[in-house]
C-alpha cells in the first residue's frame, strides 16, 4: 500500500526532501547558529534541536506516525548539515576566517579541547573530546538506516 506522503515515486520524493533538508540545514540553520549563538538564548541547544526537526514534524502531523522515519531521519540529517558545514558557511557566505582543518579535526576526531558547553535549559553538558565525532558518525549511520527502512517499505 502506497503511503499518503507522496504522489510520485518514492525515490523522487526522498530526493526532494533530501535537497530541502540539505539547503535548510546548510543555509538557514547555520545562519541562525552563526548569528544568534548560544550566548543569547537560554536553553539554546534544546531550541536548536527543535529547529532541526520542525519542518519535518509536519509529516507526522499530516499523515500520522506511519512515516516517522522521514521526520527522524531528515531532522538528524539537518543536524549533520549544521555540524559539518557550520564554518564552511561562515567562511564562504559570511566572510569569517576560521581554520577549517582545525575545526574539522575537532568535529571528526576525538582531539578537541575547546571549552564549549551545550545548554539544554535544565542542564548543561561539557562534551568530552570523543563526544562530537561519536555523535556525528552515529547520526550519519542512523539517518542512513532510517531512510533506507522507509524507502524499502512497501
Amino acid at each position: 500500500m502506497k503511503p499518503l506522503v507522496y504522489s510520485e515515486p518514492k525515490l523522487v520524493f526522498l530526493l526532494k526532501l533530501f535537497t530541502y533538508s540539505f539547503i535548510y540545514g546548510t543555509i538557514f540553520v547555520n545562519w541562525i547558529d552563526l548569528f544568534v549563538g548560544s550566548n543569547r538564548i537560554p536553553g539554546y541547544h534544546l531550541w536548536l534541536t527543535f529547529i532541526y526537526f520542525a519542518p519535518f514534524i509536519t509529516v507526522l502531523l499530516l499523515y500520522g506516525l506511519r512515516d516517522w522515519e522521514l521526520t527522524l531521519g531528515f531532522g538528524l540529517f539537518t543536524s549533520l548539515m549544521n555540524d559539518l558545514l557550520y564554518y564552511v558557511v561562515g567562511n564562504y557566505l559570511f566572510g569569517m576566517n576560521i581554520d577549517l582543518f582545525e575545526w574539522y579535526k575537532c568535529q571528526l576526531l576525538p582531539v578537541c579541547d575547546k571549552p564549549i558547553y551545550f545548554d539544554f535549559l535544565f542542564f548543561k553538558v561539557k562534551p568530552y573530546p570523543y563526544l562530537m565525532p561519536l555523535s556525528i558518525y552515529t547520526r550519519a549511520v542512523v539517518t542512513y538506516l532510517l531512510l533506507c527502512k522507509w524507502y524499502l517499505e512497501e
